[in-house]
């Protein structure tokens, strides 16, 4: 902070946050002023004011020289001998004025004075009170430096928590439309007993009473509106409780409620005030990027991605709100933005990923990605088929826009959504290999749709592979369908594509081989090619299943 010399307390010094050095220091407010200076013996304050602190400067014994625009919201520790010359030069200006004993200044006497001046009992060292103001602006520069940070980084809300926690000394807690946690204050406990923080925490969502509190005292009257709502102590919650509903473009987005517990509210205003903006900084930009594709259910889906911990009876709720209860199928498309497309370009193609699956798709935002989540209530094979994908992929995104996706394989239950993600990420992040191949099979190096079914066996090939990715591909591949019902219904259905394969897809060889008629082998091709929509003219499909083929014959189940 700078060297300081002294020369007793009322003697003359040099100081490094002396009036020749008063220092820009974030936005320090009245209430969070007088809430630092609680622990001293404050003989007279103005009762209140809505006045902002961007300067400091002590000032211990003689007044020196302050650019005026600088004095102008400037706060100066000094004593009674100088608080009135320090006034007078500059009006704008505050003084916390130190006395020695418990008689008020009489520059209180005058009008122009007595709403600018803290009168405190001296009981320490002017160095003290110095060290201690410091500390006041110092502490808050730094916090929203770090909020700013975080902001621009387009950061996380919890993380815009966990750095807050220190200033803010209460619970805070973030919900969403549907009011289901997405952050909370990890650092303090919420309150104990029947004030529900303690509840949203274990099942992921408000109580029905605390729901129906803020849609009948807080969202009744926002209408709307960004507004700063104080709910008093009453039966149900045993403290004040701030809380600010945030909506863009008249859309209700988020919920940012703080239990105050310690603290005056006055100062807990301001500075959750602070907070909020940078909150509302956050949602701005998730609005733009995700183009109102959010929904409540979205933060299970997201869950089940992040491996949060949740409740089945939580996630059941939220997913009776969509079709995917009744879904027998799914598959996951990832979308990576480029950082220079345009707000407009990427409102445009989340628009165009609205039509894939015939409509059935349920798009969302995770991070930086677009996800689109296809589904089909059907039992055909061929519902969500890859070609299907690929085709559907290729007319609506890739023309269009040159964006391609990774996919995941298709999957059964919506709880493996965190395999199909991890499948879809690698797919795309692996997509320079299968161009590659795609260029020397067909000419071509645009792909609109990587597809871990053909990324697999680069994937296997790499060090870092995910021997849990493994066997869940493996497991949802056609060929382990199929070898389920062979053993089933006694049949030998995927011996024969394995001889057909290794035949070079000639039929007569086949069927002599496994002693069928030739019409035979061509009737289970025909059939299989129809019901899972594929082609065995495929050379992708066909690598894929030779890789399979290997699994099961490792397995001792071919």
């Amino acid at each position: 902070m700078g060297e300081k010399t002294y020369a007793g307390d009322e003697g003359e010094a040099s100081f490094g946050f002396g009036i020749n050095a008063a220092l820009r220091l974030g936005d320090v407010s009245y209430n969070m002023l007088l809430e630092k200076l609680r622990p001293f013996e404050v003989l007279y304050s103005p009762e209140s004011s809505s006045t902002r602190f961007s300067w400091y400067a002590s000032v211990p014994s003689k007044m020196g020289y302050l650019d005026h625009r600088r004095g102008r919201k400037a706060l100066f520790l000094c004593h009674e001998e100088v608080a009135g010359d320090l006034l007078d030069v500059y009006p704008g200006s505050y003084c916390v004025v130190l006395v020695d004993d418990d008689a008020l200044p009489e520059l209180l006497n005058r009008k122009n004075y007595r709403h600018r001046v803290i009168v405190i009992r001296q009981s320490k060292r002017f160095y003290f009170y110095d060290s201690m103001l410091q500390s006041l602006f110092v502490n808050d520069l730094i916090w929203e430096n770090e909020m700013d940070r975080v902001v621009y980084n387009r950061g996380r809300l919890d993380r815009l928590i966990s750095l807050s926690e220190e200033m803010l000394g209460n619970f805070i807690c973030i919900t969403d439309t549907g009011f289901n946690l997405i952050a909370y204050s990890r650092g303090i406990e919420p309150p104990q007993g029947g004030d529900g923080y303690r509840y949203l925490i274990e099942n992921n969502c408000y109580s029905a009473d605390l729901i129906h509190e803020i849609e009948d005292r807080v969202l009744a009257v926002a209408k709307k509106q960004n507004q700063l709502f104080l709910l008093e102590p009453n039966e149900s919650h045993s403290y004040p409780v701030l809380h600010y509903p945030v909506f863009i473009d008249n859309a209700y987005l988020f919920h940012v409620a703080m239990v105050c517990k310690t603290g005056s509210i006055e100062y807990l205003q301001d500075i959750f005030m602070k907070f909020i903006r940078r909150v509302v900084s956050i949602c701005n930009d998730f609005w733009k990027t995700t183009v109102n594709l959010e929904a409540s259910w979205h933060r299970v889906l997201i869950g089940l991605i992040d491996g949060e911990p949740m409740t089945d009876e939580y996630v059941d709720a939220q997913l009776a709100k969509t079709a995917i209860p009744a879904a027998r199928q799914f598959r996951l498309l990832l979308f990576r933005f480029s950082s220079h497309k345009s707000y407009q370009e990427r409102s445009r193609i989340i628009e165009a990923t609205k039509e894939l699956n015939n409509g059935f798709v349920y798009p969302f935002m995770h991070k930086d990605d677009l996800l689109a989540l296809l589904f089909s209530t059907s039992t055909n094979d061929a519902a969500l088929s890859g070609a299907g994908v690929f085709g559907d992929v290729g007319e609506l995104v890739f023309q269009p826009f040159g964006i391609a996706a990774g996919a995941s394989q298709v999957f059964f239950n919506i709880e493996d959504i965190e395999y199909a993600h991890r499948q879809a990420s690698v797919a795309y992040a692996m997509r320079v290999p299968l161009r590659n191949e795609y260029e020397s099979l067909n000419g071509s190096p645009d792909v609109p749709c990587y597809a871990f079914e053909h990324v697999l066996k680069y994937y296997i090939l790499t060090e870092g592979f995910d021997s849990d990715l493994v066997d869940f591909s493996f497991e949802h591949s056609i060929l382990k369908r199929l070898a389920e019902e062979d053993r089933i219904a006694g049949t030998n259905i995927v011996q024969m594509v394995w001889v057909y394969l290794n035949s070079d897809r000639n039929a007569t060889e086949t069927s002599k081989l496994i002693h069928v008629h030739r019409n035979t082998v061509l009737y289970h091709i025909a059939r299989l090619e129809k019901r899972f929509d594929i082609s065995f003219e495929s050379a992708l499909l066909r690598s894929r299943m030779m890789l399979d083929f290997h699994r099961l014959l490792l397995e001792n189940k071919l």
